[in-house]
């Protein structure tokens, strides 16, 4: 299974911290701790999350903790309790939490904070970096391969929380249509949550009752219920693809493809130049840098060539709209 594959990762990972190579005084003096919205068993983002904060720590020899599950609204007191410890690296794992980086920020100028996003922040604060998270780029790739895998003409998109980089990611699918196969049409809906597999089974559902036969999702947990709606699916088969962890196990006659992200590459680099002294900076995160097209099942050998050759496109610059303000 995809989260006893996760989590013997983990294990590995946790393992190897004791033949971490020995740090520098400097270094050993430093304590980083990531805030993560989710539980880290999730075998996704914040799965991804922990395993690059022990990629850190064995990099580096620092001292790492973490805090999972953690809302908004608790975010603060949680940050603070790091500090008032030592840690002098807060990361946020989650787009949720810039506000309060920005007042700790300020508060606590000797603490390096590191903030994920969907770009650049204006006006970021001189201890801060910021993760620009370029989902919208990857998520036009996939909607290429909806455009020339679609049989019926009808693409679905299920996405989680009406987020910018959901918003954006939506018109970056119905985008890709447009350009790959103008006769294909896009029917999306924002479930208001990333982990609700009821939500994602019956938005799936409605979906391929309208015709869909492949679909698009930004969930998390979610996505089980839309494989268990794409298994169930009296016309197959209905193709489903997923972003952060390879889950191809969840229904191995319908998932086509992974849009894989390295969360350890940012944090590797960010927090090697702040052990350096460079407290502020912005790393992209786009596909080629972070983000990668994992394997390919279920569509025929010219469809997956012409799909490789969209995300070089991409991954070399290729220009996209950004729209996260409103939906198609």
């Amino acid at each position: 299974m995809v989260t006893l594959k996760i989590l013997s990762l983990l294990g590995i990972l946790l393992a190897g911290l004791a033949a971490a190579p020995s740090a520098s005084e400097a270094q050993a003096r430093r304590k980083m701790a990531m805030i993560m919205p989710g539980p880290i068993q999730d075998a996704d983002f914040n799965a991804l999350g922990y395993v690059a904060l022990q990629e850190v720590a064995k990099a580096y020899g620092i001292q790492v903790a973490h805090s999972e599950s953690v809302v908004v609204a608790d975010a603060e007191r949680v940050s603070r309790e790091y500090i008032n410890s030592g840690y002098d690296i807060i990361a946020y794992h989650g787009g949720q939490f810039p506000t309060i980086m920005r007042k700790l920020a300020g508060q606590y100028p000797k603490v390096a904070f590191i903030q994920e996003g969907s770009g650049r922040m204006t006006d970021p604060p001189r201890n801060a970096w910021v993760i620009g998270r370029k989902y919208y780029q990857g998520f036009y790739v996939l909607g290429a391969l909806a455009a020339l895998a679609t049989r019926t003409n009808k693409v679905g998109f299920v996405g989680g929380v009406r987020l910018p980089d959901v918003i954006s990611s939506t018109n970056a699918v119905h985008q890709a249509l447009k350009e790959y196969n103008p006769k294909a049409s896009l029917v999306y809906n924002h479930i208001g949550d990333f982990n609700d597999p009821v939500k994602g089974r019956q938005t799936a559902e409605a979906q391929i009752a309208a015709g869909a036969d492949f679909l698009v999702t930004f969930v998390n947990l979610g996505l089980y219920g839309v494989a268990e709606a794409a298994k169930a699916a009296p016309r197959q088969p209905v193709l489903v693809t997923n972003q952060y962890t390879d889950k191809w196990d969840t229904a191995p006659q319908n998932m086509v493809v992974t849009l894989l992200f390295d969360f350890a590459k940012p944090y590797k680099e960010i927090v090697g130049r702040i052990v350096k002294g460079e407290v502020t900076g912005y790393y992209e995160m786009r596909p080629g840098s972070g983000m990668e097209l994992g394997e390919m099942r279920h569509v025929p050998a010219d469809v997956q060539k012409k799909v490789r050759a969209v995300f070089q496109e991409v991954a070399a610059g290729k220009p996209l709209p950004e729209i996260s303000d409103k939906t198609p």
